[in-house]
């Protein structure tokens, strides 16, 4: 996606003209200032391609450089200045703020098929992406956020939250209500006999309770929307369990976002299973910390199911950290821009989650595609024991310790 910022309408018009008789699938914004260019900006953070004019009334385009290379979200977007003025400093102040590209006026054809053409193809090709993302997305039955969850989420954002007024919710939701009684009285918690929300909720704490109130939501929202097994579910918790045991290990303040992030990593699988009646013959492969199935599936589907799982996330509106970790859940590397908010915080919990993968993988909780030994894990993911400070005996200690953890998840369900 593109943003014009101009009051020229010669400028505005060349544009324009151009991208619709070459690039007719690039959607554009167009504003007329700087002021409204900032608004835009700040409504939609995920322009592809800025380009701004700079003139002597309408439109401060040094202005509005420093302004998109300020915000975390905004600063690697591509930034082309377009203007008349062509002094030295004021070339100067936008190679500073680190310009893209700065063009002389008048712009015609030829200058757009030199200068900007490049530009514009990158996008056409992302667009083009996201365009069959959208269309996967449209085919398959995303299960919208649940009232109960958005309640709580709600409730939790005020100064003090009340616990009575969380209690009454979840009883509201019947289903919610009696998966969530199940699940306090796993013996995975130690809650001992949870027979009220009340007493779930002062047997696990807030935080603990919160969690289990989106996994019974969860839980209830994706039977509804695809085709679940007791293999899935089984799956399902036993990563979130674990993400939160190594971040407790590790660094004990991501414990609460490793579990929910463990818990929705896969949750598009069963959207899949659903819309597609071949998945099952690499669901096994999709539920494992394989790095191919990202690719067979694409070649599959235009989509993915890691892709649809951080949609769901999106969705819900629990939080761009989680977006980002189970975005890249099955690559070497996060992808996430370095100057992105939360960097660090991503990276650590994207290793816990793929290092509670393995474990879980090993102990038979993640379908039955070919287990990795530790020094595989170790060679494909190295960024893995780099982001935990760990070794290959460490990840060996972690396995055993594992295993008391998960021998009674079974119960759960």
């Amino acid at each position: 996606m593109l943003l014009i910022v101009s009051n020229s309408t010669t400028m505005n018009k060349v544009i324009e003209n151009y991208l619709k008789s070459n690039f007719p699938n690039i959607i554009f914004d167009k504003v007329f200032n700087d002021i409204d260019a900032a608004k835009k900006l700040q409504e939609n953070r995920n322009y592809k391609l800025i380009l701004s004019d700079w003139d002597e009334t309408y439109v401060d385009g040094h202005k509005l450089l420093l302004h998109v290379r300020k915000d975390k979200k905004t600063a690697d977007t591509p930034f082309v200045v377009i203007t008349d003025r062509q002094d030295k400093d004021s070339i100067l102040s936008c190679i500073n703020a680190s310009v893209t590209l700065y063009i002389k006026k008048p712009i015609d054809n030829d200058i757009i098929d030199q200068k900007l053409k490049p530009l514009f193809e990158k996008i056409d090709k992302r667009d083009s992406a996201d365009t069959k993302k959208q269309a996967f997305v449209s085919s398959v039955k995303i299960p919208p956020c649940p009232v109960v969850v958005n309640e709580l989420y709600n409730e939790l954002k005020k100064p003090s939250p009340s616990f009575t007024k969380i209690v009454e919710n979840v009883k509201k939701d019947v289903s919610v209500a009696s998966l969530l009684i199940k699940l306090a009285n796993s013996p995975i918690y130690g809650s001992g006999k949870v027979d009220s929300i009340e007493r779930a909720l002062n047997v696990l704490g807030l935080k603990n309770f919160s969690n289990m109130i989106v996994a019974a939501a969860l839980q209830n929202s994706i039977k509804d929307a695809g085709v679940v097994s007791e293999k899935f579910w089984k799956h399902s918790l036993a990563s979130a369990t674990l993400s939160a045991y190594i971040a407790k290990k590790r660094n004990p303040k991501h414990v609460d976002n490793s579990y929910l992030i463990g818990l929705f990593h896969d949750c598009a699988i069963p959207l899949f299973q659903k819309r597609f009646t071949d998945y099952d013959d690499i669901v096994d492969i999709a539920m494992s910390n394989s790095i191919e199935i990202i690719g067979q599936e694409e070649k599959r589907y235009n989509s993915n199911h890691a892709d649809i799982s951080s949609f769901v996330v999106k969705t819900w509106g629990i939080g761009d950290k989680y977006f980002e970790v189970i975005r890249y859940h099955h690559a070497r590397e996060v992808g996430t821009p370095t100057k992105s908010e939360h960097y660090g915080e991503i990276r650590e919990l994207w290793a816990i989650l793929l290092l509670a993968e393995h474990i879980s993988h090993y102990y038979g909780y993640s379908g039955t595609a070919p287990v990795q030994t530790d020094e595989d894990f170790v060679h494909t993911y190295s960024k893995v024991l780099l982001e935990l400070q760990i070794d290959v005996l460490d990840i060996k200690d972690l396995k055993d310790d594992a295993y008391a953890i998960l021998e009674n998840i079974s119960d759960s369900f």
